[in-house]
């Protein structure tokens, strides 16, 4: 039976590694140094084909899309253990690459390969911030949103075809990302990925 803080890594997202959970070096963009201060005006973002005009709006929409995309890249990265992890670079930066990185790494090391897709139940914006004044040290646009993942349709096998998943693994749960647009002065739509994870103790929301 395997370790369940490493497969709730996995899962989530989060970071639970200790080991790279504060590690931001080898390249990577610093972690966003301040919490987002200005609360998004809607607490769910809905992401169409029209941009919002207003900047608050626009960057929720498009955290929203990159929030999607990343869990889309990692049950992609999950299910082949011989693919290449360089897709992360396109959908997570920072301290959730490096930890991200390790967790598939580990995984594909192990000839362990995922089965199913998790789903997005819920997704909330909690709050934007626009502050672009010092992208080397973090300062740079952030939106946090919160999501209800569901992973009850999702499995991980073996070498041998066998579960290693834990059979105390919760189906749902909420976890925080931090989606950060290091190139948002001249990228301000596409360059958002998500920066930083934490898992919330909360109600799971409903099954999706």
């Amino acid at each position: 039976m395997t370790n369940p803080p490493r497969t709730r890594a996995w899962a989530t997202g989060a970071l639970v590694l200790a080991a790279v959970a504060g590690c931001a070096s080898n390249g990577s963009d610093p972690e966003p140094s301040a919490s987002p201060s200005v609360v998004a005006s809607s607490p769910t973002a809905t992401h169409s084909s029209a941009s919002p005009t207003d900047p608050s709006a626009r960057a929720s929409a498009e955290a929203e899309a990159a929030t999607r995309k990343y869990y889309a890249v990692l049950d992609a990265l999950g299910s082949e253990p011989k693919s290449s992890l360089s897709k992360l670079k396109g959908v997570a930066t920072s301290t959730q690459l490096s930890s991200m990185r390790n967790v598939l790494r580990q995984q594909h090391q192990r000839g362990e390969r995922q089965v199913g897709s998790l789903v997005v139940a819920d997704l909330k914006v909690q709050s934007v911030n626009l502050d672009n004044s010092n992208p080397s040290a973090g300062k740079v646009p952030a939106v946090v949103v919160d999501v209800c993942w569901d992973v009850s349709k999702v499995d991980v096998l073996n070498a041998a075809g066998k579960s290693v998943i834990s059979p105390d693994r919760p189906d749902r749960g909420w976890t925080r990302l931090t989606v950060a647009n290091y190139s948002y002065a001249r990228n301000p739509d596409h360059g958002w990925r998500v920066a930083s994870g934490q898992d919330l103790k909360q109600a799971p929301c409903a099954a999706s």
